[in-house]
């Protein structure tokens, strides 16, 4: 049984989801939830990761001390503070991109790798062709959207 959590990404929809779930789940456990609440809407979890019982820290994953200064240290991370656009540096720098998904990784994974914690990754779910979602015909169902029909590509 962990002890210690630090979810990242923790004020993002999927991360506060997982934080809250956590918590209810396993009432004795410390959960903190990391974010940088750069993501437009994000600030609003917020109230709901506090009700819950989840540590909030405004923290960054680019930022290894945001990381190493933590108390106490995790026993189990679970990564989910990805910039999920597809679109992101698309039309200029990807710089944000690159700091945020791959050396922000690479700094909760060096966390792990000194506090001797566990490692949970959860990818972006964009990596999907846009194309073949749209081209895909839905039908209302009462309270349900149902695939009408798929696109000739599939």
């Amino acid at each position: 049984m962990y002890k210690n959590t630090l979810v990242t990404g923790g004020a993002g929809f999927a991360g506060s989801a997982l934080c809250i779930a956590l918590k209810k789940r396993f009432p004795e456990m410390e959960v903190t939830a990391l974010d940088n609440l750069k993501r437009r809407g994000s600030e609003l979890n917020l109230p709901r990761l506090k009700t819950a019982g989840v540590k909030f820290v405004h923290g960054d994953i680019r930022e290894l001390s945001d990381l190493t200064g933590l108390q106490p240290a995790p026993d189990l991370i679970i990564e989910c503070s990805a910039e999920p656009s597809a679109q992101a540096g698309y039309g200029g720098s990807p710089d944000y991109l690159i700091r945020t998904n791959l050396t922000g990784c690479y700094h909760c994974l060096e966390l792990a790798r000194l506090a001797k914690a566990d490692f949970i990754f959860l990818s972006t779910s964009r990596v999907y062709p846009y194309r073949v979602l749209n081209d895909i015909v839905w039908e209302e169902n009462g309270s349900r959207f149902t695939v009408a029909a798929m696109p000739g590509s599939w």
